[in-house]
């Protein structure tokens, strides 16, 4: 009679046990279900929030070019209005040397503001990936005891670099000098493994220029309207040169 009993009170705990675990682990799976379905209505309200930024930036760029445009188109006229001021003005007066250089600078400065800041999306969409474009860049020997090289603009990541020089009137003597701005830039330690490219950027441009160095293998940006920058096709049987 006592094993029976015990038999019977050792059955009842195991119910027991059963009937415990069962409502443990319904209540279980019901937080789960409640944790996921929180973190998906968390997930869709993200999106959202990503989405709305997305077309909040989209927005403001589009008002910015908008409202950029009188004035980028104003410093257009200004640069090609000064480049024949000075022209005319080379043909009649013995300038001096220093305010030359002080002109052309101030040009060249012009350029750097309006074609420089749209480069860095015009060659990632070539398939570069640059985050970023440093201006001014000097560059020293190892002993940082002389200059070897200064570059306008440089764009550089992990695999690729473009030096881009800033031109308000390139000639075709600046396109040689660029490339030995380039050979320079070459033997610096800190590009190996890189290639290096070479780049013009320039709001008004002579036509046998820009073909001599899209013929070296140089990359030409003009600004066609005020809208953007735009990255010149090279000639047939021609092709970016890397350095």
């Amino acid at each position: 009679m006592s094993a029976g009993l015990n038999a019977e009170a050792v059955l009842a705990s195991i119910i027991e046990l059963r009937d415990g675990m069962a409502k443990e682990t319904s209540d279980l799976r019901a937080s789960i279900a409640e944790l996921r379905d929180g973190m998906a209505k968390e997930t869709s309200d993200l999106r959202a929030s990503i989405a709305e930024l997305r077309e909040e930036t989209k927005q403001a760029n589009a008002e910015l070019r908008t409202s950029m445009a009188k004035e980028t188109s104003d410093l257009r006229a200004s640069i090609v209005g000064l480049q024949a001021s000075i022209r005319d003005q080379g043909k009649r007066i013995d300038m001096n040397t220093s305010s030359v250089g002080s002109l052309v600078h101030k040009l060249g400065g012009i350029v750097e503001s309006i074609v420089i800041p749209g480069i860095v999306e015009k060659f990632n969409e070539k398939g570069f990936g640059f985050d970023s474009v440093s201006t001014n860049v000097e560059f020293f020997n190892e002993d940082k005891t002389a200059n070897v090289a200064e570059v306008d603009a440089l764009l550089e990541n992990g695999s690729f670099v473009i030096a881009v020089e800033a031109k308000t009137d390139m000639r075709v003597g600046d396109v040689d000098d660029h490339i030995k701005r380039l050979d320079a830039l070459r033997k610096i330690s800190r590009f190996n493994g890189k290639k290096i490219y070479g780049a013009f950027a320039t709001a008004v441009a002579r036509k046998h220029p820009v073909n001599y160095a899209l013929e070296q293998g140089i990359y030409v940006l003009q600004q066609p309207d005020v809208m953007g920058v735009k990255i010149l096709d090279f000639p047939k049987g021609h092709t970016a040169r890397a350095w």
